[in-house]
């Protein structure tokens, strides 16, 4: 099987599978992630400790404040990020939903090295879950709804579908 279920040792809610380059990403020594995360062992905790809020339903969030899930803006379309802020860096694991309640990731990227959303970087990481998806499900589309209440049944906060684009403050410095 070329990809495998995340494994929690209480009753899982959802499901959730990583791909084996996902896999690798997660327990490899030597994996980007785990190679330029500063502290290793912090870095995959806070990793599973995301996995497991998703696989035992905990409550995800799609608000502006503290966003968990988020579907990225197409092409190619029905991509998600699961967004793992702390510690630094920050770590982004794209995937697709196969069904609601159940989410393949297909590999982990560090959030510096994807650079801004509409990057060179940004648009090759999805592309690439994608081609890995079409691998994986050669007949089978990526699960598709209008609203995000479909893909996560359960204990999800949003403003909408989607998450907002980012915004950039400007810091205004005030002078006394």
């Amino acid at each position: 099987m070329p990809w495998v279920p995340a494994r929690t040792t209480r009753k899982p809610r959802r499901r959730l599978y990583l791909t084996m380059e996902a896999q690798r990403d997660l327990f490899d020594p030597s994996s980007a992630v785990n190679l330029l995360s500063w502290n290793r062992k912090s870095t995959r905790g806070c990793i599973e400790a995301d996995l497991d809020l998703w696989v035992l339903g905990g409550r995800v969030y799609l608000n502006e404040r503290a966003r968990f899930l988020c579907r990225l803006w197409p092409p190619p379309p029905e991509i998600w990020e699961v967004r793992v802020t702390e510690p630094r860096p920050q770590i982004r694991l794209f995937g697709r939903f196969v069904e609601p309640d159940t989410l393949i990731l297909t590999k982990f990227h560090l959030r510096d090295q994807l650079g801004k959303r509409e990057s060179r970087v940004w648009i090759t990481a999805m592309r690439d879950c994608e081609r890995k998806w079409a691998a994986l499900f050669p007949a089978t589309p990526p699960f598709s709804a209008s609203t995000i209440h479909r893909y996560v049944t359960e204990n999800c906060d949003d403003f909408g579908p989607d998450c907002p684009p980012e915004r950039t403050r400007s810091r205004r410095v005030r002078r006394r």
